[in-house]
């Protein structure tokens, strides 16, 4: 018995485009990610997709509302699917922090090391992969696009393509997709592929 999920992140936003660290701060949709967020919603037309569960940070709330204008499927929102806290670094450009000694530790790998009061890559990951978990057992079997963000995605798919500590990581595009499948039985997660634009 397996779950199915299409893990996507929201739309472009103002501090995407302007290079800012959003964490669990928020900044609206650009008009670019409204658009993402339609194109998005026309590729998902296709497979049958049960319900959206969505992080409750407006940006990634907007980007599923406009997708479920299309798709008219149950919308819930989970506290845990919120993108990485990045502590005294959340508002900052990306270019002042990068200087941070242990910038690499932090963001580009998924490690024990976090931002001055924030998450840790590590901590994120579980967070994420434990929800999944949640998600999946009130609704097994089921086709699920889960609308989330764009670290905590990082972190959770490095750890189940089980990268080392020294892979650099790439950031997810805005509303990109990866698909996961869930396996009941074996309480384990398989990547199943991405959704290509």
């Amino acid at each position: 018995m397996k779950t199915l999920f299409f893990l996507a992140r929201h739309g472009e936003t103002l501090w995407n485009k302007q290079q800012k660290l959003q964490g669990q701060l928020d900044s609206p949709l650009t008009e670019a990610g409204l658009l993402q967020a339609q194109q998005l919603a026309q590729r998902l037309a296709t497979p049958a997709i049960n319900r959206i569960i969505s992080s409750p940070l407006p940006r990634a709330e907007m980007t599923a509302n406009i997708i479920n204008q299309t798709l008219s499927l149950p919308l819930q929102q989970h506290p845990a699917l919120i993108e990485r806290h990045f502590g005294d670094w959340q508002g900052a450009l990306i270019s002042k922090v990068s200087t941070h000694p242990d910038y690499n530790n932090i963001f580009l790998q998924v490690t024990a090391d976090a931002p001055p009061n924030g998450e840790t890559g590590e901590a994120c990951a579980l967070r994420f992969k434990n929800a999944l978990i949640e998600i999946a057992e009130a609704y097994p079997q089921q086709t699920i696009l889960v609308m989330t963000h764009g670290d905590i995605l990082r972190c959770f798919l490095a750890q189940i393509n089980q990268a080392s500590a020294n892979d650099e990581l790439p950031l997810y595009a805005n509303c990109g997709v990866s698909t996961t499948a869930f396996d009941h039985l074996k309480q384990s997660f398989s990547i199943s592929g991405t959704l290509q634009a």
